[in-house]
């Protein structure tokens, strides 16, 4: 493994699950894109980060160009400027949008984007980054949907975790793709995101069916973290907002915290939950 960079804190991996019966302490902790506070998000650098910091899992992006390749990337597009794509358009409005959809691998393999902070790096092709990461690390692999959404996609995912069978979950907002994710790979954990709350939680996730429920921290109380896990649901939380009462929320009986430095989850005092 690289050595690590400045200011970085090796820690030795936890050995935890998010799927633990226990509840962790802090909870299980997902690098958001990896360490994307640390490094440019959904690349290489960020996840290798995210291990020398003993994350206890990693949270990345999936989407297919237009030739069915898998790409981890966030954003349904990308933004040339004539010479280079960027991973976000610049404010002097020089660059023009491009669907992922709409381009071919190669097109993208002749060089690094452009990272909003101007630093350059290659995005990745899935399967490399599940040759490159210990075995030891989840991956929460989201399946990017919507009205940009590539009705290969689930497929294609199914067909590349074969070869990492183990410490993988899928994760989407679109809860009909994780069922037919659920029917080409039953083996296969599921993750449901939400940014809302909801009446009936458990009734929302039998169908698909999910293990996990994460939700926006804004939508979320101690309660209702409570009264999921009674009702056999496990709740992780995601939102840059966590971070304001993050050291409350490490005592709540949550199964998981994304966070885009998963330092901070080491940083606050934190105690074991008490019901």
């Amino acid at each position: 493994m690289p050595p690590t960079g400045e200011g970085t804190t090796p820690r030795a991996p936890r050995g935890a699950s998010p799927f633990d019966a226990q509840v962790p302490n802090p909870p299980f902790v997902w690098a958001h894109r990896g360490a994307s506070a640390l490094e440019p998000e959904n690349t290489m650098a960020a996840f290798i980060r995210a291990c020398e910091l003993a994350a206890d899992g990693i949270e990345l992006d999936v989407q297919l160009t237009r030739d069915g390749h898998p790409i981890v990337l966030h954003d349904p597009q990308l933004h040339h400027d004539g010479e280079r794509f960027h991973l976000r358009a610049p404010r002097d409005g020089s660059t023009r949008p491009v669907f992922l959809g709409d381009i071919d691998f190669a097109d993208l393999a002749d060089g690094p984007i452009v990272f909003p902070d101007g630093r350059r790096a290659p995005l990745e092709r899935f399967e490399a980054v599940l040759d490159a990461l210990p075995a030891w690390i989840w991956l929460d692999v989201e399946l990017k949907a919507g009205w940009t959404y590539d009705p290969r996609l689930a497929g294609v995912v199914a067909s590349r975790l074969a070869a990492r069978p183990e410490r993988c979950l899928v994760s989407s907002f679109d809860h009909v793709v994780l069922a037919e994710m659920h029917a080409l790979a039953p083996e296969v954990p599921l993750a449901a995101l939400c940014d809302a709350r909801l009446a009936d939680a458990a009734a929302v996730l039998s169908p698909i069916p999910a293990r996990l429920w994460n939700l926006r921290r804004a939508f979320v109380t101690a309660q209702d973290v409570v009264s999921l896990r009674e009702a056999g649901v496990l709740v992780s939380l995601y939102g840059e907002e966590l971070r304001l009462d993050l050291a409350e929320l490490c005592t709540w009986p949550l199964a998981g915290i994304f966070l885009d430095d998963p330092r901070e989850a080491y940083a606050p005092p934190t105690m074991p939950w008490s019901a």
